[in-house]
């Protein structure tokens, strides 16, 4: 089922957390609201939840007109961050409290439960409590609980940020196969780019209440409209330019005294701020190529696999990686920038 935010704003009192907020979730599509802490992302969605009622504003499920509702007259089911396991319940107990909740009888509700335990993989589990069950163990629990109610839409508030790093990445594609395997309607929220970009048909970020730019992926990492959004979602290295149109769907950038042609059909004539992601910079010793940006090594540091550099250049300071280990640069020499135009980015000042 669809879920549409129509100009929806929330205040306290005189706070306003999230201002004219429109957008749609497509059904059977996983969507996520990303951006920093405090920007509105996880207001609104207990929004949708029915947590919280918005000040101005319409909210559509399926297209049924839901904002006065509260959660317990909507179709939505909610995985906490916290997972909300009662220690006390078994794991089978835990996953049918819903349905006993709804008037399932006792034995219907257990074979569901036994179900919902197998769609995330935890067939056998039922006995066993909370307690004896590792972190992404209660995490499965806390989806299959919420599975088993067959909501109309599943919400996830940072599901993984108290697992480990290689948890997180494991349970991120579960959670994705999952989604697409029974076809469900996910809003997710989470504050870590990574993780948005690994299980997301569409990114919604968000920036002190207002949503800043949506899209894929790739086209928020690729193609970001503003400086926020090219520092927020991966390293950026903000530099000034000038930018000239050479036709349509092209322009030349120049950083200093080095100049690229670049895709791009928004970017107008003139200066401009323009990103330069780290790993479109290979680094070479000076003087380098013709039309590298010549540069002075200011800092080095050593990574395992691979190198981290920071250098002194016309268009300011560049953070830069390189995986050659194995002849490694130090401060103070001269070095020139070769840059990949599919790493340089024009974007707009607002």
């Amino acid at each position: 089922m669809s879920v549409e935010f129509r100009n929806v704003v929330k205040r306290y009192g005189e706070a306003t957390a999230v201002a004219g907020v429109s957008f749609t979730v497509e059904q059977g599509t996983l969507v996520t609201l990303l951006g920093p802490s405090g920007c509105g992302k996880t207001t609104t969605l207990r929004m949708i939840a029915g947590l919280e009622l918005p000040s101005e504003g319409r909210i559509l499920i399926a297209g049924r007109d839901v904002t006065a509702l509260g959660a317990t007259e909507r179709d939505v089911s909610m995985v906490f961050q916290s997972y909300a396991l009662f220690p006390h319940m078994s794991v089978l107990e835990n996953v049918a409290y819903g349905l006993r909740r709804s008037g399932v009888a006792k034995a219907a509700a257990n074979r569901q439960a036994l179900d919902g335990l197998a769609q995330v993989g935890l067939e056998g589990y039922g006995a066993r409590q909370p307690s004896e069950l590792s972190g992404g163990q209660q995490q499965r629990v806390a989806v299959a609980r919420a599975l088993v109610l067959q909501p109309s839409v599943l919400l996830f508030d940072e599901p993984l940020s108290n697992l480990d790093a290689r948890l997180r990445r494991q349970m991120r594609e579960e959670i994705r196969e999952l989604q697409q395997r029974l076809g469900l309607t996910v809003v997710y929220v989470t504050h870590d780019q990574q993780e948005a970009m690994a299980v997301s048909d569409r990114i919604i970020v968000m920036n002190a209440g207002r949503i800043e730019q949506q899209g894929s992926p790739r086209d928020l990492y690729e193609r970001p409209a503003t400086p926020f959004l090219a520092r927020f979602m991966g390293e950026s290295n903000p530099a000034r330019g000038q930018v000239r149109r050479l036709d349509a769907a092209r322009v030349r950038v120049t950083l200093g005294p080095a100049s690229l042609d670049i895709d791009d059909t928004r970017a107008r004539d003139g200066a401009a701020t323009v990103a330069v992601r780290p790993e479109a910079i290979t680094v070479e010793t000076a003087p380098g190529p013709a039309g590298a940006l010549p540069g002075t090594l200011a800092k080095a540091s050593y990574l395992g696999t691979h190198m981290e550099y920071s250098i002194d250049t016309e268009a300011g300071v560049l953070f830069a990686t390189c995986p050659r280990v194995d002849r490694p640069l130090a401060a103070g020499d001269k070095v020139a920038l070769v840059l990949a135009p599919r790493g340089v980015i024009v974007v707009e000042d607002r």
